[in-house]
């Protein structure tokens, strides 16, 4: 006598059959979730580095705007230029610190910071130019 059998009017699954699939769940989860929170952390980064590409180009625009008589731009802005909206967004704040003080004799970075208490703390985005002119390179990421 076979234990396992069914009888003909008996219905449902065995519970067999349902500890594999709870097994057979149990590793897909396993599997997504920390991609899908890597997923996550990396749409945080974009919004990121896209927001600071939009400051680098206000930036930009500000110095092409009010150069000396000699062609150069001016860099840093006069206090209260409001040469771009650095508010804050939901993960990250941004500044903006100009290594040399000027557009010619100096490096400046574009920092987005992750917000405390937030998902992204600790991490930071940086984007660094040569001068105003220059074009940004690639953003470095730490704290990840």
């Amino acid at each position: 006598m076979n234990r396992f059998r069914r009888k003909p009017n008996q219905k449902g699954f065995t519970m067999i059959e349902l500890m594999v699939v709870v097994v057979i769940v149990g590793v897909l989860a396993a599997v997504a979730i920390p991609i899908y929170g890597k997923y996550i952390k990396n749409a945080r980064l974009t919004e990121a580095t896209s927001r600071i590409g939009e400051i680098i180009t206000a930036a930009k625009a500000y110095a092409q705007e009010n150069q000396t008589a000699a062609g150069v731009p001016t860099w840093p802005p006069a206090a209260g230029a409001g040469i771009v909206d650095l508010s804050a967004t939901e993960n990250f704040t941004y500044s903006i610190t100009a290594g040399g003080g000027t557009a010619a004799t100096g490096p400046i970075t574009f920092r987005g910071t992750g917000i405390a208490g937030s998902k992204m703390a600790g991490v930071t985005v940086d984007i660094t130019v040569a001068s105003i002119t220059a074009n940004g390179g690639a953003p470095v990421v730490a704290g990840l």
